[in-house]
């Protein structure tokens, strides 16, 4: 497992697995070239429920992408959720570990290095709009040995381009720095929701509601109940992917009622879910 100082997942994975009884299945990165030999270089696959590809890094940069799950990825930054509408860049030498709970068509584009300077040096989530998503499919069909001429090239660089103008999202938690706070957000990544409230969180950690409140304003720039409210949020949105219903999903994250829910994730989406859906 990762040594980073964000909460180690192994605890996060054990408790899930209890509270839903699934197992995580620990597989190797199964791409084992040791250099692309093309600016780009397309990966089709198809990831199984309950998969956990381990912590693993690559000389060159990889754009990760599904097309119809929700992949949870952890880097040295944070935790990325990655929905169909977005895709993650992973600059190149970054460790990451993957997470896919629902399994679903994985498509990855490993890019050539001498892109980071255009791409940037750490981890983003990209808006995947309906022109980028054509091009990440497109480029997943090609064979490894694809012949570059010059129609190749001149897709190669819109395609680049196109990243580089792609926003970024926030489907995403940075790390926690502070050791107090790596029980509470195990816990919570692995039961959203827990209905413990900040004072009972400082009775476990032995710290006050107040210093913990202000140790989530210094490490993720929100309060603890804003932060519990964007995990819950986006953990809604890997089971909406997954086909939940809105009642279940408000039951299974603590909330009281649907209409709860569906007020909770407009605050951090700016739409109800219904209307999320079908974006």
């Amino acid at each position: 497992m990762l040594n980073f100082c964000w909460p180690k997942f192994k605890y996060m994975t054990e408790n899930l697995s209890k509270q839903t009884n699934q197992s995580w299945q620990h597989v190797k990165s199964r791409f084992k070239r040791t250099s692309l030999g093309r600016p780009v270089f397309p990966r089709a696959s198809t990831m199984p429920e309950w998969e956990h590809v381990q912590e693993h890094s690559h000389a060159w940069g990889q754009l990760t992408y599904i097309n119809n799950g929700v992949m949870t990825i952890f880097t040295p930054q944070g935790t990325f959720v990655i929905p169909p509408q977005q895709a993650l860049w992973i600059p190149p030498n970054v460790a990451h570990e993957t997470y896919c709970r629902y399994g679903g068509h994985f498509r990855s584009v490993y890019i050539d290095q001498k892109y980071e300077s255009l791409l940037g040096n750490t981890a983003k989530s990209l808006v995947v709009n309906d022109l980028l998503k054509a091009m990440i499919l497109e480029i997943c069909t090609w064979p490894e040995d694809y012949t570059l001429d010059e129609k190749t090239h001149r897709f190669i660089d819109v395609f680049i381009d196109r990243l580089e103008l792609a926003p970024t999202s926030d489907f995403f938690i940075p790390s926690a720095q502070d050791p107090r706070l790596h029980p509470i957000v195990a816990e919570l990544y692995a039961n959203p929701g827990s209905p413990l409230t900040l004072e009972q969180w400082g009775k476990q950690v032995g710290a006050s509601s107040r210093t913990l409140n202000r140790l989530f304003h210094k490490n993720f720039a929100m309060s603890f109940s804003q932060w519990k409210q964007k995990l819950r949020a986006l953990r809604a949105v890997e089971m909406l992917n997954a086909g939940h219903s809105q009642q279940i999903i408000a039951q299974q994250l603590g909330f009281e009622s649907s209409s709860a829910f569906n007020s909770a994730f407009k605050k951090v989406f700016g739409v109800p879910p219904k209307q999320y859906s079908k974006l």
